[in-house]
């Protein structure tokens, strides 16, 4: 078979999550468990561009004048370049996109996250807490994000930001606004600060945010602050508390003139909940934590942890349980100033 039969073959195959051609030739893939697999194929520059080209349907060039570029295959797959002179040779890498994202319920069947846990998290979209989904790379930040976005109102105007398009929602009113970057005609950058400005003047009724990793965190935090209720956005951090640090530092890179503590304060006024996502040893991609942002103590933003998971080895290999810590979520409080008497039953037991 040729080798761009193999990568094509690879491509199609539904088991593969990731896809990886390396600068000498070489091709890796995920498929069925956390170890990449080496693939029996050896590819050729000319090969790995046209393997480029057939899955994004475009006669895309890379080299000197745009030595990367991230594009999106026509199956909605992410797909990475990085040309010479960034690297020896081609070198490719794609993220396949799932066929179809799991819902909450399946997510919680799956034992991603535990029924308490994801009921406590519907009800939280549907109350409009703003959301923080965080975790490292692979862990499943999307999925739940879909997954979350799923439980949006039908009647809801929803407008998605996103480097690359990765979010399908079964709303009927949302519009995918998508940024533009290294784009191979020259035209200017379109970055995700840009379009969140352009989209609060859009009367949006909410707003999410593929993945936050720039200065654009300075207007998201801004826009929930200013009475942007609902939003929801991935961002990496390997904890909830480096999520946090990682904010600072992004909204500080955005050249807002303000000191360290009014940046904190801005993060305790807008964000509600941070949850926190990863992929355990078993290769399983789970919610390890949810947490409240409480306030402000000695100049240190505080939290509250709500569900944090217990593992433990067990006779059977690993042992995952994601437990409600007894916290109870201090908005809860202000639903009962307003007559209103909130949901307990995502907080008894392992529910």
């Amino acid at each position: 078979m040729p080798e761009i039969e193999k990568l094509v073959a690879a491509f199609e195959d539904p088991a593969v999550v990731e896809l990886m051609i390396n600068d000498d030739g070489s091709v890796y893939v995920e498929k069925g468990g956390p170890r990449l697999q080496l693939l029996d194929a050896r590819v050729g520059p000319q090969d790995a561009l046209a393997f480029v080209r057939g899955v994004v349907g475009a006669a895309e060039e890379f080299g000197p004048l745009r030595p990367y570029a991230d594009l999106s295959a026509t199956d909605g797959s992410r797909v990475h370049v990085l040309a010479p002179p960034l690297a020896k040779g081609l070198t490719v890498t794609v993220r396949k996109r799932p066929g179809r994202r799991p819902g909450l319920g399946q997510l919680a069947q799956a034992n991603a996250l535990s029924k308490g846990c994801a009921g406590f998290l519907d009800y939280c979209v549907r109350q409009k807490m703003n959301l923080l989904i965080v975790g490292g790379t692979s862990s499943g930040k999307t999925t739940l994000l879909s997954a979350l976005c799923g439980r949006l109102g039908p009647d809801e105007r929803i407008l998605v930001l996103e480097d690359t398009p990765e979010l399908t929602l079964p709303q009927s009113h949302v519009l995918y606004l998508r940024t533009r970057l290294r784009d191979a005609a020259g035209l200017p950058d379109v970055t995700l600060r840009e379009l969140m400005i352009n989209v609060l003047r859009m009367r949006p009724d909410r707003v999410i945010v593929g993945e936050t990793r720039g200065p654009e965190a300075a207007d998201m935090l801004q826009a929930m602050n200013v009475g942007q209720d609902g939003m929801m956005t991935t961002l990496h951090a390997n904890s909830a508390r480096e999520a946090v640090a990682r904010l600072e530092t992004l909204v500080l890179q955005a050249g807002m003139d303000m000191p360290l503590k009014a940046v904190r304060q801005n993060i305790v006024s807008a964000v509600d909940f941070i949850v926190f996502m990863a992929r355990l040893a078993d290769g399983s991609r789970r919610v390890v934590q949810v947490s409240e942002i409480t306030g402000l103590e000695v100049e240190t933003v505080s939290m509250a942890d709500l569900f944090t998971m217990d593992l433990r080895r067990g006779p059977g290999g690993l042992e995952a349980r994601l437990r409600p810590t007894g916290a109870m979520p201090r908005f809860y409080d202000r639903l009962r100033r307003q007559g209103v008497e909130p949901p307990l039953e995502f907080f008894r037991g392992d529910s």
